[in-house]
């Protein structure tokens, strides 16, 4: 939590991504927790967090497991964390709400979408 709002976490292979997430967050004053851009990096990372984060972006298609992995994983270690699944292939919509995401944003996503998205789960 920073200032009463959970911070954000990215995980995304994408480096030029992640790197607009992060411009992004920082002039909406959205606080990020830090950004990974393969599973192994990303459980690490959560796990030594301190406070965790609140929210987690995860891309579908990752370097060395996929991010329906990395949700158990998350979800394993923190129940509570919301997760915003994100991924081009939209026939993995329902399993990855069944898995335990909040939401689903189909790639290329608007940044109207995702900033939306993080205020609605900041705020519930």
């Amino acid at each position: 939590m920073v200032n009463g709002h959970p911070s954000v976490a990215i995980v995304d292979d994408e480096t030029q991504l992640v790197r607009t997430y992060e411009l992004l967050f920082k002039k909406r004053q959205i606080p990020m927790a830090f950004a990974a851009y393969d599973g192994d990096e990303a459980i690490e990372k959560f796990k030594n967090a301190s406070p965790r984060p609140g929210i987690v972006i995860i891309d579908y298609r990752l370097p060395s497991m996929s991010g329906l992995d990395i949700m158990k994983a998350i979800l394993d270690m923190e129940p509570g964390t919301k997760i915003v699944f994100i991924s081009g292939d939209e026939s993995i919509r329902q399993e990855s709400l069944d898995a335990g995401a909040n939401v689903f944003l189909k790639k290329p996503t608007s940044i109207k979408d995702i900033t939306e998205t993080i205020h609605s789960l900041m705020n519930n």
